[in-house]
């Protein structure tokens, strides 16, 4: 999907939200007094520069586009953001009989729910229902089942967040009717990412156990410690590490990603940042 360039006739407007850094959760700032500087105050904004959050750009376009050529029956999606997903379901005239959106920002629900209804015929208005809470919790309590589940409630396709997408895909599993499918938004990226930087890992040398890791990376730099009387060849890292990508769950809420080892990044600042964060003291060494 990728792999061609696309060059459109004119210019396009694309929408984002970007939302605060959660660095200032993690760092201090003073002023020249040595005063703690609130971590509500837009200083901050300028050490750690807003995140693109939600956005409508072609490459988001593209992947809400694939996933929505799929969608059928009962539909349920974890994440409104900016209705990509449920526009192209209703451009496609997929075959839904119902589609069932959970959003726990009440910021996104205000900013986008009613304009987004509000251009939807009366019988598509029939069709949705969007419900402010969070997926993990919904997938947890419904009876129902669901032909169709599409989950996109996570920021970008860092491979931190593998652990936790297999939790979501375990919670979701049960909610499926005999035929239906679960999709996640970035997870073939995220697992790809995953196996590319593993194989790096090992050619470099690079000094795994220094750094506090994910539950993915934390098994398989295990498994890489295992191996120091022979070397692995990178047809075994990448095996070893796409079964660990595709396997290690556990839910976000059980470990910290900000504080995780993690390449992946959009800025040389990015990568600086969460090395230093990510770094063991020398007393736990």
């Amino acid at each position: 999907m990728f792999k061609d360039e696309i060059k459109l006739e004119k210019p396009r407007w694309v929408t984002s939200i970007v939302k605060r850094s959660d660095m200032a959760n993690y760092y201090k700032a003073t002023d020249s007094k040595g005063n703690v500087i609130p971590p509500d105050d837009p200083v901050y904004n300028f050490v750690f520069p807003p995140k693109a959050w939600m956005s409508d750009s072609m490459q988001e376009r593209y992947m809400m586009f694939a996933a929505a050529k799929k969608a059928r029956g009962k539909v349920l999606v974890g994440g409104l953001g900016l209705a990509i997903y449920p526009q192209f379901v209703f451009y496609l005239q997929r075959p839904i009989q119902s589609i069932t959106i959970l959003e726990k920002n009440a910021t996104v629900m205000k900013l986008v729910r009613d304009p987004w209804i509000n251009s939807l015929s009366d019988e598509q208005k029939q069709q949705v229902n969007i419900i402010e809470g969070t997926i993990e919790d919904y997938l947890q309590e419904t009876e129902e089942s669901f032909d169709t589940i599409y989950i996109d409630t996570w920021d970008d396709a860092d491979p931190r967040f593998l652990p936790h997408l297999n939790y979501l895909v375990q919670l979701a599993l049960p909610k499926c009717t005999p035929t239906g499918q679960v999709q996640c938004w970035g997870y073939a990226l995220a697992v790809q990412s995953f196996v590319d930087y593993a194989v790096s890992y090992v050619k470099q040398a690079f000094p795994l156990e220094d750094y506090y890791l994910d539950p993915a990376l934390e098994r398989f730099s295990q498994w890489l410690q295992a191996q120091k009387d022979s070397t692995p060849s990178e047809e075994s890292i990448k095996t070893v590490a796409r079964e660990i990508a595709l396997t290690t769950l556990k839910s976000q809420e059980e470990y910290d990603r900000h504080r995780c080892f993690t390449p992946f990044a959009v800025s040389y600042s990015d990568i600086h940042r969460n090395m230093v964060m990510s770094h063991k003291p020398l007393t736990e060494k």
